[in-house]
């Protein structure tokens, strides 16, 4: 038997579904082969940046500490942004899996590097931001974490801990901002307390980027955060002259003695 390559009107009639497949045609303008069309649409992601509308940030505070006890500091932070945005626009936020973002606890599989609060939020700023912009947002909220007493007392009305003891990270470590903590609070890292500090400040770094995010949008975003001049002197030699090294954070509080005698 001869095989017969079937036009889209043979297939719908063949079907008996040529009258159907006529009416979603009239409303759709495509019919079933354009709705098919645009189901397939909604598989691949489209490049960033992506749409985003204004969040509301004790929302999205609130939500950051409640995620964190489902999957960790990252997956809380940009969880918090990432879903607020999947109820308001949809697609293609649906389409990310917040799982993945438990790697993040604890600065990257417990190694102390960046905090996974820090880092998810930012991973969220960096869906929604064009590359020219997304350097000077993300240092803007890096230098916030690392200047601002921590965490808020935003979070008292549910938090298991109230009126936490607040401190100052001086960079967006994990290690660094977890020690500092247990210092100044007299606390074990493996307290429960501990816990509850940084799931407070996971909602607070969703929070800060949502407020970035809302003056950016609205342009009304001026950046505030400024290196030190200790820190600039250091960056003169090391970044410019010398190019052995690359960051913006503070020198001081882990080379406290370089260059004295």
């Amino acid at each position: 038997m001869m095989e017969k390559n079937l036009t889209r009107r043979e297939f719908l009639v063949g079907t008996g579904s040529f009258a159907a497949g006529a009416a979603v045609g009239a409303v759709l303008g495509g019919g079933v082969f354009g709705l098919l069309d645009v189901q397939a649409a909604e598989t691949v992601a489209p490049p960033a940046p992506w749409k985003y509308v204004k969040l509301d940030p004790e929302v999205v505070r609130k939500k950051g500490w409640e995620m964190y006890w489902q999957g960790g500091c990252m997956k809380g932070a940009a969880g918090a942004i990432i879903t607020e945005l999947q109820e308001k626009v949809g697609f293609p936020y649906t389409m990310l899996p917040l799982e993945v973002f438990r790697y993040g606890s604890a600065g990257i599989g417990g190694w102390g590097t960046i905090c996974g609060a820090a880092n998810g939020a930012a991973y969220a700023m960096g869906l929604v931001l064009p590359n020219a912009d997304i350097s000077t947002l993300v240092s803007e909220l890096l230098g916030w974490y690392s200047e601002t007493a921590l965490p808020t007392y935003k979070h008292d009305a549910y938090a298991k801990y109230p009126t936490t003891v607040q401190s100052v990270a001086g960079n967006p470590l994990c290690h660094t901002s977890v020690s500092k903590w247990c210092d100044a609070s007299g606390l074990r890292e493996d307290s429960d307390e501990r816990k509850d500090r940084c799931a407070k400040i996971t909602g607070d770094s969703a929070a800060r980027a949502v407020e970035l995010l809302n003056a950016y949008f609205d342009k009304t975003f001026a950046p505030v955060y400024k290196i030190s001049a200790e820190t600039e002197s250091c960056r003169a030699c090391h970044v410019t002259r010398m190019s052995d090294t690359l960051t913006k954070m503070e020198c001081a509080p882990c080379h406290p003695n370089a260059h004295k005698k």
